[in-house]
């Protein structure tokens, strides 16, 4: 019989560092974590603007002061799961599907930000890092969209060098 999840589930607020222009556009960011014991949590969404987190990575975080209960305050990453994050802005809207069409077939996760032309990318370790670029290349070099390398894992077919 299947537990029910919603209970083990958690909000982790991220800090964000905003630059000179007010980039990213929050001061922080909410992730949906999964409670594995106290105190470590393995986060359940593509984070769109942290740095330095993907899918799946062990983090640890504690009670936040404050806020309303399950919402807990980033501490570090325990485990890298080996997924990399990246993200794209696209230049318009309508381009968003061309971009999960590229991206889907090769194995990468997708989620859409609140901000319409924000995509977050999910990159699983087996899946090429180089074969992600090589698609998304094209729209770059036409000025269709821009990608970011937010977090980037060690791909378990990664060779050694």
């Amino acid at each position: 019989m299947e537990q029910d999840k919603s209970e083990r589930y958690v909000k982790i607020i991220i800090p964000l560092e905003q630059d000179e222009d007010g980039y990213p556009p929050a001061g922080s960011e909410r992730l949906w974590a999964l409670q594995l014991e106290e105190g470590r949590y393995k986060v359940d969404n593509i984070p769109f603007f942290a740095r330095d987190l993907a899918l799946g990575d062990i983090v640890s975080a504690i009670p936040e002061q404050g806020a309303e209960e399950g919402v807990l305050r980033y501490q570090q990453v325990l485990q890298p799961s080996g997924h990399s994050t990246f993200r794209i802005l696209v230049q318009d809207e309508d381009q968003v599907p061309e971009v999960c069409r590229l991206l889907e077939p090769l194995g990468c996760g997708i989620e859409r930000s609140h901000l319409p032309r924000l995509i977050a990318i999910d990159i699983p370790p087996s899946v090429s890092l180089e074969a992600v670029r090589e698609a998304l290349a094209p729209g770059h070099a036409q000025e269709r969209w821009e990608h970011e390398e937010s977090c980037l894992g060690q791909p378990a077919t990664e060779q050694g060098g």
